[in-house]
């Protein structure tokens, strides 16, 4: 998986760093400029896709407690 400040691909995916979009968190309901925010690598179902965060946290937070390592 690879976490990337949204800025640095915008313009390589076609997409205005001005547009508005709501934050992927199911629990979030931020909304935020592209460009402010950062992109995730996803599956949805057998497709690779993209999501966008407002935040870590919120990224974080949508990350199962039991798909983490123990230490």
């Amino acid at each position: 998986m690879i976490i990337t400040d949204a800025s640095k691909c915008l313009l390589q995916l076609g997409l205005d760093p001005l547009k508005v979009v709501g934050c992927a968190a199911e629990q979030c309901q931020s909304s935020f400029a592209l460009v402010n925010g950062f992109v995730i690598e996803a599956i949805v179902g057998d497709e690779a896709s993209i999501a966008f965060f407002c935040s870590p946290a919120c990224y974080l937070n949508e990350i199962p407690v039991d798909c983490c390592a123990r230490a």
